[in-house]
């Protein structure tokens, strides 16, 4: 088999689907084309396998991080004895397959869960999704998880609230209307969902799980200012005073802190069960304000705020706090504690775990759209803790 057909494969849904045997229509598809063609039966029976062996998904990831994430893999696979032996000649044209698409992703672990472990697993805990809950002006909420994509759904203030085709949330002036300023609308994230809002300026919010957004329906001429809770990551439109030219700042404030942005990338992480209060900058810069203390910090990128007593400024490598808008988990000598933190949000579950285990150390790579089964096995396969799930309960033991 040619690496073009194998980038193909790699990305065909129902190959995917006929390897896993999960959808009768593709097995019977790909089983037909086998007979039409048997000189490919060794070729696809390998790849197949290869497949069978990971927790494969597909995503708009970085060439950079597909290359990172399977060599990494390679790695992990030929120095364990205990993973599943797969020939070097598919491995090396996945590699090939990974560097040139740059859209196929794979995770690789030890082993699959027992089919009633999965059965559980993937019904109680189940990957998160995008759902939301929109608080109107009027105090009236709407799960946008009801609305057709492409619908309005709502208008207010002189400003129509559209869901897109791809599923945002967008705000769309269509008349002048003086009280749209003074109004406000709520956002709001459950554990298990995410969502994404263009607010009225452009601006782009991406609220990870049991978190919320409060904005207005029209920002003032002179600051926009938005409050939040949990965990967004912002792109901020820039936008200029009409009279003078100036820049219009945007502002957003939580529980413990103020950042000031002139337009930029960034990710705020102020979950009231987290240790410190995190603002991590990608592009652009932005100030950072503790308001207990009224001391503030200006980053650069690649730079991250933690506030808790006080503030301070680390030089870090941001991939760890901005992988889940990618759709990842991705662990870099993170706390068992931390990481537990993360799983209850996404997964919906409730975690016991006993104090002192709480500061281990882990590695690893995992896509969000994995069913929870599958970072309970690769927790377990370091042999430092074993982890069980009794109805939304996950208990970890050593």
């Amino acid at each position: 088999m040619d690496e073009l057909n194998l980038r193909a494969l790699l990305q065909d849904e129902s190959f995917v689907n006929y390897c896993r045997r999960t959808e009768k229509e593709d097995i019977e598809k790909w089983e037909k084309w086998l007979q039409k063609y048997p000189e490919h039966q060794q070729s696809i029976a390998e790849l197949k396998e290869t497949i069978l062996a990971m927790g494969y998904y597909a995503g708009e990831v970085s060439v950079q991080a597909n290359y990172f994430r399977l060599q990494q893999q390679i790695k992990k696979h030929s120095n364990q004895n205990r993973f599943k032996e797969i020939g070097k000649t598919v491995w090396f044209k996945i590699a090939a397959a990974v560097l040139a698409v740059g859209t196929v992703s794979l995770f690789l672990f030890q082993q699959q869960a027992p089919k009633e472990t999965i059965e559980i697993v993937q019904h109680i805990g189940s990957p998160g999704q995008d759902a939301a809950l929109l608080t109107l002006k009027d105090g009236s909420v709407i799960s946008l998880t009801d609305i057709r994509n492409g619908s309005v759904v709502a208008l207010q203030g002189g400003v129509e609230i559209q869901k897109s085709k791809n599923g945002e949330l967008v705000y769309k002036a269509v008349e002048q209307d003086g009280a749209a300023a003074a109004a406000v609308n709520k956002i709001t994230t459950n554990r298990g969902n995410q969502y994404q809002v263009i607010l009225p300026d452009g601006s782009k919010a991406f609220l990870n799980a049991n978190s919320t957004l409060t904005y207005p329906l029209k920002f003032a001429n002179d600051a926009r200012s938005v409050r939040m809770t949990g965990e967004i990551y912002f792109e901020v439109a820039k936008m200029d005073r009409g009279t003078d030219g100036k820049r219009i700042p945007f502002y957003v404030e939580t529980a413990e802190q103020k950042i000031e942005v002139l337009g930029t990338h960034f990710n705020v992480n102020a979950y009231q069960d987290e240790p410190y209060t995190t603002t991590t900058l990608l592009e652009g810069s932005v100030r950072v304000t503790s308001l207990k203390m009224n001391e503030s910090v200006l980053l650069k990128p690649g730079q991250r705020a933690l506030l808790s007593e006080r503030l301070r400024v680390d030089d870090i490598d941001i991939s760890q706090d901005v992988a889940w808008i990618a759709g990842d988990f991705v662990f870099k000598g993170e706390e068992l504690g931390s990481l537990l933190r993360k799983i209850s949000r996404w997964y919906n579950v409730d975690v016991e775990c006993p104090q002192r285990l709480n500061k281990l150390k882990f590695d690893g790579m995992v896509s969000r759209s994995q069913p929870l089964s599958t970072i309970m096995d690769m927790l377990q396969t370091t042999g430092k803790v074993k982890l069980t799930l009794n109805g939304r309960r996950l208990i970890v033991i050593d």
